[in-house]
């Protein structure tokens, strides 16, 4: 063999080995951008994941507040009810102490009428057994007769006894 043909067969090698490379080269380009672009896809997907996820937990937080919200207004419903009830247990108390007053009162002014009706009854020349009999049976007829009235007089059925000072009036 001659240099010449080994010259040929080592420059063919090498011409065999660079179309090797570049075609390796161009072939991995589209093998890396490929996998660029398919970390990139799911680099993507991880972050989509992670607004849903963020969004759920911000749900969740929202749940949570308006829980408290309403754990909150429950207690002071409750507070609430618990100071009407203070008050009208107050209020009730009051009007207990209004009613012993007032049947107070009443019973004071029972006993002054009472002792009204006694001295009436002291003062009545017709009342004799601690009753007022004709003035309060009729009064009207004998308040007619005390003045003189003879259309009130008692009629002929119901005249006075004798002994009855009304008698020598009629």
């Amino acid at each position: 063999m001659d240099t010449s043909t080994v010259i040929w067969i080592v420059v063919g090698i090498l011409v065999v080995a660079i179309l090797v490379v570049v075609v390796v080269m161009v072939t991995g380009r589209g093998r890396r951008q490929k996998r660029l672009e398919a970390q990139h896809d799911k680099a993507e997907q991880i972050r989509a994941d992670a607004r849903e996820s963020e969004i759920a937990a911000r749900e969740h937080e929202a749940q949570a507040a308006q829980a408290r919200a309403d754990a909150a207004s429950a207690a002071a419903a409750a507070e609430q009810a618990k100071a009407q009830a203070a008050q009208a247990t107050l209020d009730a108390d009051r009007r207990a102490g209004d009613i012993d007053d007032l049947q107070a009162d009443a019973e004071k002014h029972r006993a002054e009428q009472a002792e009204r009706l006694r001295q009436a009854d002291e003062v009545d020349p017709y009342v004799t057994d601690g009753r007022a009999d004709a003035a309060t049976a009729d009064d009207t007829r004998v308040g007619a007769v005390r003045e003189g009235d003879m259309r009130a007089a008692p009629a002929a059925d119901e005249r006075p006894a004798a002994g009855d000072p009304r008698a020598d009036r009629v």
